[in-house]
């Protein structure tokens, strides 16, 4: 049993990235859907490259979007909505009627002269019922044919009034037309008229107006939602979707023929009609099989250049996790927007992997793992020779517009180069299928700048990743190499002699690294903080001493070595209680890797040459520099720190401390982990004299001229 736990151990990587292969096939095979690919691929307006095809089965032609949109307009344009009439409303308004109007007639036959001197008795009460009774037709007319308050209910019908509604009374439909139907002001102002008409004596027309029959006039037809909705979303839901019928061995094209509208609308409606059969047949474990070896395929080839160009990936199990999860999220993204007719795939910001990859990794790896999820992603994507072709061109001018991301704005140029190339490379394929401009669909385009302004949010997704996985980007670097970050202030109050050595090792190690290949940003911040644990003891180092006294006078030299080697650990402590990135402690841990302090060691070793030494007190905790850019601050370090020894600085003794110090690192194999070659190594010296001679300002030594004989 112990020899499969061994041998679990010893492979626990290989497993890994196999049961993470595993899963992404799994997960993005279930993400597909369950339908075979049409054969056949073409394009409108280009020739038909395949041999002569005819029509295998009967199928029904299917009518385009345009076609759809047209005869949904019309019938949105033709519907009449539904107004249900309230049957209590007019039997309550007719009692407040009757009751005001009583009251006002007493109050005007008692207060008018007119009735009583030209008016008797019988007369006027002849006119009482005479006015009632005309008041009380024209009031049961009016709300018979109804009273709707179309401005109340606008937003549900639209700024046009439609010319027809549905009168509902006791669940009886009437179509009636909207211009006969009142409102409130029109009912009104037909009552006055009439009244007008029928009373021109200015006496009943005070009368009729003190009435105050507005208030009688209140609406009783109410829109129904609910009855217009369901109605008008039957008959969308009747519009038939096809338009004739192609049948079996009809010949739909023939080999060389140009794909007009019509022949593309047929080769539409069989690709359709075929994907469907063949999805439901009984091939479908067949599809299934078919579509996950597409995706092995495609995966196996992010591997192999993983292999190949990026091993150090393939065996860290974060970034494996970090890329399979990226090409996860984005093939989900695709197939659930296709899931929605409305919205077109163009929407989703594909550039984004390469640009949260090129942060957080490298350009090229971020171009591959683009590519393998635009190749899966392209099997669902309709046109996916037009999807692939669009979206590598936005991608790697996406990569190519932000070779380092330093700051927000660059998005916001980033965003702008990604839809320009979306449109003008949509622009020419639309020409090329359309052949003309008149016919382009422009409302295709409206996605683009959508996609553009998505690309924004990568600053915040590359935010998220870096603290899931423990990315450094150099953003980050950025923020932490500013000289008015806290621990950095830290450093310049309690060891500014330190805080100048950390600046000048910053400006070596980074020209170096320009210059052999690496991240310079990187060095430059590790640099600064590379030193940060001699704040706890400050006065112990050379740097920030301010007089000729040194407390290592007064201490055994080992005691001294001990507090040396102990700003190694310190630094690491205060680096992990401000939270700075595993990659910046690094530096912490190996810019001395496992070496000695000599000066104390030797001194030691000359004090007490009987005496046994215990080493591990007089050598750092390491471990040795594993990175280049390790490796470069390691060198920067110790010939900065040297460089300051020299009685005399001239180009020849700055250059031979510079080999002596670089040699003996190497003769201790402090760079036998780090991935340096000798000739990065002899740039680094070359650098690092010419460097140092440029600080000191020291004379350059000229050739001496032979002399002829």
């Amino acid at each position: 049993m112990s020899k499969y736990f061994r041998w679990i151990r010893q492979n626990s990587n290989n497993i890994f990235n196999f049961l993470i292969t595993t899963a992404t096939v799994i997960l993005i095979t279930m993400l597909f859907p369950n339908i075979g690919n049409f054969k056949y691929e073409y394009q409108k307006g280009k020739p038909w490259m395949h041999e002569t095809l005819i029509a295998p089965f009967d199928f029904s032609i299917l009518k385009t979007n345009k076609e759809l949109k047209q005869e949904q307009d019309s019938i949105l344009l033709q519907f009449s909505p539904f107004f249900k009439e309230d049957t209590s409303i007019y039997p309550n308004k007719m009692k407040k009627f009757e009751s005001i109007f009583n009251k006002k007639w007493k109050k005007f036959t008692k207060s008018s002269p007119f009735l009583k001197l030209n008016y008797s008795s019988k007369r006027t009460e002849a006119e009482r019922i005479l006015c009632h009774n005309f008041l009380k037709t024209n009031l049961k007319s009016i709300y018979q044919i109804g009273i709707a308050d179309f401005q109340n209910d606008q937003k549900s019908l639209g700024a046009d009034l439609p010319k027809n509604i549905n009168k509902s009374v006791n669940n009886v439909n009437e179509l009636v037309k909207t211009e006969n139907i009142y409102t409130t002001q029109s009912a009104y102002e037909f009552l006055i008229k009439e009244l007008k008409n029928t009373y021109p004596t200015k006496a009943f027309q005070g009368f009729i107006q003190n009435l105050n029959l507005d208030s009688d006039l209140s609406p009783n037809l109410f829109y129904d939602a609910n009855m217009s909705e369901q109605v008008k979303s039957s008959q969308l839901a009747n519009i038939s979707l096809t338009k004739g019928l192609i049948e079996s061995g009809t010949r739909i094209v023939l080999v060389g023929d140009i794909i007009d509208d019509n022949t593309f609308l047929i080769l539409e409606s069989l690709k359709k009609e075929y994907e469907s059969i063949l999805g439901s047949s009984q091939s479908h474990y067949m599809i299934v099989g078919g579509q996950s070896l597409l995706i092995i395929s495609c995966i196996i080839l992010l591997l192999l250049y993983l292999r190949n160009f990026r091993r150090k990936i393939l065996h860290d199990l974060k970034k494996m996790t970090f890329l399979f999860l990226l090409v996860i999220i984005f093939v989900g993204i695709t197939s659930l927007v296709l899931r929605f007719p409305k919205i077109n795939v163009y929407i989703i910001p594909f550039a984004l992997i390469p640009i949260v990859v090129r942060t957080l990794m490298d350009s090229r790896t971020a171009l591959f793992v683009f590519i393998v999820t635009i190749l899966i992603s392209g099997f669902l994507a309709p046109n996916s020779f037009e999807f692939v072709f669009l979206q590598l061109a936005a991608g790697i001018m996406a990569i190519y517009s932000l070779p380092r991301l330093e700051r927000r704005g660059q998005l916001v140029l980033t965003g702008v180069i990604t839809f320009l190339t979306y449109s003008v490379v949509y622009f020419a394929f639309a020409l090329t299928q359309e052949g003309s401009i008149k016919e382009i669909q422009w409302s295709n385009f409206m996605w683009f700048p959508i996609n553009g302004l998505l690309l924004t949010f990568s600053y915040s997704l590359i935010y998220i990743f870096e603290k899931l996985f423990g990315f450094l980007s150099d953003v980050t670097l950025i923020e932490l190499s500013n000289q008015n970050h806290p621990l950095l202030r830290q450093l310049t109050q309690h060891s500014p002699g330190t805080f100048q050595h950390c600046l000048q090792v910053a400006n070596l190690a980074e020209a170096a690294i320009n210059q052999i290949g690496g991240n310079p940003l990187l060095v430059r911040t590790g640099a600064l903080y590379h030193d940060i644990g001699k704040m706890k003891h400050p006065e112990y180092f050379i740097e920030n001493q301010l007089s000729n006294s040194n407390p290592h006078d007064k201490l055994e030299f080992d005691k001294s070595a001990q507090i040396i080697t102990d700003h190694v650990k310190y630094g690491v402590k205060i680096a992990k209680k401000h939270k700075l990135p595993q990659q910046i402690i690094d530096f912490i841990e190996t810019h001395h890797g496992a070496g000695k302090v000599m000066y104390f060691y030797t001194s030691f070793k000359n004090k007490y040459p009987e005496k046994e030494i215990d080493e591990e007190k007089f050598t750092y905790p390491g471990p040795d520099p594993f990175t280049k850019e390790t490796a470069v601050l390691m060198m920067a370090d110790g010939i900065e720190a040297a460089s300051r020894t020299l009685k005399e600085k001239t180009p020849q003794t700055i250059r031979d401390l510079v080999e002596n110090m670089i040699d003996k690192q190497i003769r201790e194999d402090r760079f036998a982990n780090a991935d340096i070659t000798f000739k990065n190594i002899n740039q680094i010296k070359d650098i690092f004299t010419n460097a140092l001679i440029n600080v000191y300002h020291a004379r350059i030594e000229y050739p001496k001229e032979k002399t002829q004989l």
